[in-house]
């Protein structure tokens, strides 16, 4: 038999086995972790260009909900971009349902202060020696492309994640049907993959090591190196020099009026709302004349929450929604309340704590591990789930402030994006 000939059955072969894997549920993992590595260069072989490192940005390039992983997703990306690692050049890159990865040009230009390109994005193109960060979330669009990511592995590009949370296959119990399924099939897309994740923190790296175990067995899972790094917070950053608005001189006008408790997150299941709102009705009852500050927009399974938000008897009083608030008014919020509620039953990380101690505001959190990790010594913590409980908690802590006692969040520390930029790459080791 020729070479020539060898070389297309072996072609075929491997072209066939990668399309096996877009019928992903038909191996196990390990199974196809197993013929990617048969499929991959066994030889590394200098690039012939300057390696790309490739930044998955499929949800954010086309909607940025500015909440906590979009924050983190861009900012990353823009040092990244300004300081990328030796011997590479960073491009963002996207998918969507219909449509496989291709250069996100558009968004580069946007992200950068420049005019958007008219240009049709392009597609991308990988040789040995490129890296795949997978920035985003992308639950709706990674399990998409098994073949194409395939191709990419067996020509010799390496897989990255970042990993915010555990939480949907933990908790399934806090999300919807729709989105648990989709991160299934995402985090087992990371799994067949990754040569390496880096969790958002130490805690969801411990979590994402044990997962591995408990889901593939011992004694490694499936060998992906797991590192984590932390965030860091700037809501500063992209705030205009211009004169303070109407709505928020009202505002804060307000929240100068009586003492004020922040709380910042998505509203969902998970978040304490629910039992954070009753504990304030117990201390409205009781005589105490305190606001309660929500930034946050509706998540889902919350609607009755929600209502009683709207239609509350202090809404728009000592109750304060805000859903779409800006950068500037959240730092203003920061500047101006006297402490930080986080109420969270489970978290990847924690961004208001941060925020909170770069303005030095006391923070009284849920005593998950996640938040003991971040604030350490220097913030309260309550165990209990009752609304009585945290209504006492708040108005003991209440007083504290008032005494100029309380915890200290300032010896809290935070990161600068650069920094943080640079303990992502120290995790992958990309060089």
């Amino acid at each position: 038999m020729s070479d020539r000939i060898r070389q297309t059955i072996l072609a075929v072969r491997r072209w066939l086995l990668l399309g096996s894997l877009c019928f992903s549920r038909l191996l196990t993992v390990r199974v196809a972790r197993a013929v990617l590595s048969k499929l991959a260069p066994a030889v590394y072989v200098e690039p012939s260009r300057t390696r790309q490192l490739l930044a998955d940005v499929s949800v954010i390039s086309q909607s940025d909900a500015g909440t906590g992983i979009q924050r983190v997703v861009r900012e990353l990306l823009r040092e990244l971009i300004a300081n990328p690692p030796p011997g590479y050049e960073v491009h963002p890159v996207y998918a969507t349902r219909s449509r496989g990865f291709r250069y996100a040009d558009q968004y580069y230009s946007k992200l950068m202060g420049n005019n958007p390109s008219i240009e049709s994005s392009r597609p991308v193109r990988v040789q040995a020696g490129d890296v795949f960060l997978g920035m985003d979330l992308a639950a709706h669009t990674l399990p998409r492309y098994h073949v194409q990511l395939g191709r990419w592995k067996a020509s010799g590009v390496r897989f990255f994640f970042l990993v915010y949370d555990l939480l949907p296959v933990l908790h399934p119990e806090w999300f919807t049907t729709k989105l648990v399924k989709s991160y299934r099939d995402w985090i087992r897309t990371v799994a067949i993959f990754a040569h390496g994740a880096a969790c958002i923190s130490r805690s969801v790296s411990e979590e994402l090591k044990q997962w591995l175990v408990d889901t593939y067995g011992k004694p490694t899972g499936l060998s992906i190196s797991v590192t984590w790094f932390h965030p860091a917070t700037d809501i500063s950053a992209d705030i205009p020099s211009r004169g303070q608005s109407t709505e928020l001189a009202e505002l804060l006008d307000c929240v100068g009026k009586r003492p004020t408790i922040l709380m910042v997150g998505t509203i969902e299941p998970r978040k304490g709302y629910a039992q954070a709102l009753l504990a304030f009705e117990k201390l409205w009852q009781e005589g105490w004349n305190v606001n309660l500050v929500i930034v946050g927009r509706a998540g889902w399974n919350v609607a009755d929450l929600i209502r009683k938000i709207r239609n509350h008897p202090e809404a728009g009083n000592r109750l304060i929604w805000l859903e779409d608030a800006t950068d500037e008014t959240l730092s203003a919020l920061y500047e101006s309340v006297d402490g930080l509620l986080m109420t969270s039953e489970g978290e990847g990380f924690g961004l208001p704590i941060i925020e909170a101690a770069r303005y030095g505001k006391p923070v009284l959190a849920r005593d998950i591990p996640v938040f003991r990790e971040i604030a350490g010594d220097n913030a309260r913590y309550f165990a209990d789930n009752t609304p009585e409980a945290l209504g006492s908690e708040i108005s003991a802590w209440l007083d504290l402030i008032q005494e100029r006692q309380a915890i200290s969040s300032k010896s809290i520390r935070w990161l600068t994006w650069k920094e943080s930029a640079r303990q992502i790459l120290d995790c992958f080791i990309i060089d």
